[in-house]
């Protein structure tokens, strides 16, 4: 995923993750309206998880890297963890190439 490899790339962030579910918005209403029956469509979540110096920072660069600045792109929040364990990666690890 692009946000992903900018993360990276960009800020060294290391701490992201992805996964794929349904979702429902204005846009998809807009089609179905009148009608009962409205479908889901497949939509990425992406949680990046940084120290809470960086947050506002990291905040921004995502609200303009995704175009939230538009209309309908989707939701963005931004909230303190109740847990999380700080990690990197061994010395050694390679990075994939192309990424």
């Amino acid at each position: 995923m692009a946000l992903l490899k900018a993360l990276r790339k960009e800020k060294g962030v290391i701490t992201a993750n992805t996964f794929q579910c349904r979702g429902f918005g204005l846009q998809l209403r807009r089609k179905y309206m009148g009608k009962r029956q409205t479908a889901g469509y497949s939509v990425r979540v992406v949680t990046v998880v940084v120290q809470a110096e960086q947050a506002d920072d990291l905040f921004e660069y995502i609200f303009y890297q995704v175009n939230f600045d538009h209309p309908c792109p989707g939701l963005i929040y931004q909230g303190d963890l109740l847990a999380a364990t700080p990690y990197t990666l061994p010395a050694g690890v390679q990075v994939v190439q192309g990424e």
